[in-house]
């Protein structure tokens, strides 16, 4: 009797968790808008839509709208809401979440994965710039599929030719640091204490090799004080030199280097990330 009830009671439970989880996946989980701006019609529509590129690109893709930071900078909440909430395909955790703050009227792309690699700093910038005027102007549905469809361009692409990572903090969150978040990420720098340490190590071995077998006792040693009066000064002119240096104007081959960067950092999760963002 006891076997047969714990049959039953195991039967129940795996009916109960397929129907939660058939629910929970029929649910557009990728589409998360806490301000209320979008419709259940537009949810539906961009869910359909990231469903098809996740299914084509092996890609997740995330929208979130908030004004609930926590705060957190717009960078540091949209990594973690992308790893704290189950997001991401591939051991990788391959995506990219777009983080609309209204509360800072920034938005923000986070990348994790192979996604770091095709959307670059330089593709993450045309995407902002693109979706910006959209939210400027309160148009949130066309801003989110005009982000979906440069997801799409640039997944559908690849990674661009002489795409590269670094490890940086993107420029649009430096110049967002206050003075005194500058002097903390600063003092928590390695290089701020070695590098001093080795520059007078090596200017303390320069001067010691450098006196050595000098010759210390001159004419001045031996010379009385005042003893030598200059009495007339004469400047004669010699020749005329002109150097001239090109500079060159060019700066293509920067730009072009720094639009194929894949800026990346760490997050608090401990997963790599990259990204960028923009106020609108």
């Amino acid at each position: 009797m006891f076997k047969k009830l714990s049959f039953l009671m195991l039967v129940f439970l795996l009916f109960f968790n397929l129907a939660v989880f058939t629910a929970y996946a029929s649910n557009p989980i990728n589409v998360v808008d806490d301000m209320g701006f979008l419709s259940d019609s537009d949810i539906q529509e961009l869910q359909d839509r990231i469903d098809k590129i996740k299914d084509q690109f092996r890609l997740d893709v995330v929208i979130v709208i908030t004004d609930k930071m926590n705060g957190k900078s717009s960078m540091a909440y949209a990594d973690d809401y992308y790893d704290y909430n189950g997001y991401g395909i591939d051991s990788q955790y391959s995506g990219l979440l777009m983080l609309i703050n209204m509360k800072d009227r920034e938005v923000w792309i986070s990348t994790t994965g192979r996604a770091i690699d095709i959307f670059t700093d330089g593709r993450i910038s045309d995407m902002t710039d693109k979706v910006a005027p959209y939210l400027s102007k309160g148009n949130y549905s066309q801003a989110c599929h005009k982000f979906l469809d440069d997801v799409f361009t640039y997944a559908y692409s690849g990674v661009p030719s002489g795409q590269y990572r670094e490890e940086r903090i993107p420029d649009f969150y430096q110049r967002n640091l206050t003075y005194w978040q500058k002097v903390s990420r600063l003092l928590r720098s390695w290089p701020v204490y070695v590098i001093p340490l080795i520059i007078s190590i090596a200017a303390t071995i320069i001067i010691t090799y450098s006196n050595k077998g000098k010759v210390t006792i001159t004419n001045k040693t031996y010379e009385e004080s005042g003893s030598f009066v200059l009495t007339q000064n004469t400047d004669q002119f010699l020749r005329e030199s002109v150097t001239r240096t090109r500079i060159d104007t060019e700066s293509s081959g920067s730009n072009s280097s720094s639009h194929n960067r894949s800026s990346t950092h760490t997050s608090s999760s401990g997963r790599t990330h990259g990204g960028g963002g923009r106020n609108f």
